[in-house]
């Protein structure tokens, strides 16, 4: 039997977003070269161009928030940890209390 190759991922930092961004500035770059070549040769791209670097802002917009987003939610869980963890804690000492007032009593 023959294995199976397993397919490679183009990922950067394994990270999807990054892989976006980076892919996108890529496109990017790629057209407005071509527009500078097309525009030697005297070819109005101005809007390609233009249009082109839209994308890319706003796709770069778009990871902005979403990084921002997760950033948010890792943190509201850290905090809810925290307080379960302080809970737990505060209901162990009043459970010790009780035990040592009816050994005691």
């Amino acid at each position: 039997m023959s294995e199976r190759k397993k397919r490679r991922r183009f990922r950067i930092n394994d990270d999807t977003m990054t892989t976006i961004v980076v892919s996108s500035l890529l496109f990017c770059v790629a057209v407005v070269v071509a527009g500078m070549v097309l525009a030697f040769f005297g070819v109005d791209v101005s809007a390609i161009v233009g249009n082109a670097l839209t994308v890319f802002g706003t796709e770069l917009g778009i990871c902005g928030v979403m990084t921002i987003f997760n950033r948010w939610a890792d943190r509201q869980d850290k905090q809810a940890e925290k307080r379960q963890e302080r809970r737990m804690r505060r209901e162990e000492a009043e459970n010790e209390r009780k035990r040592n007032e009816q050994s005691a009593g």
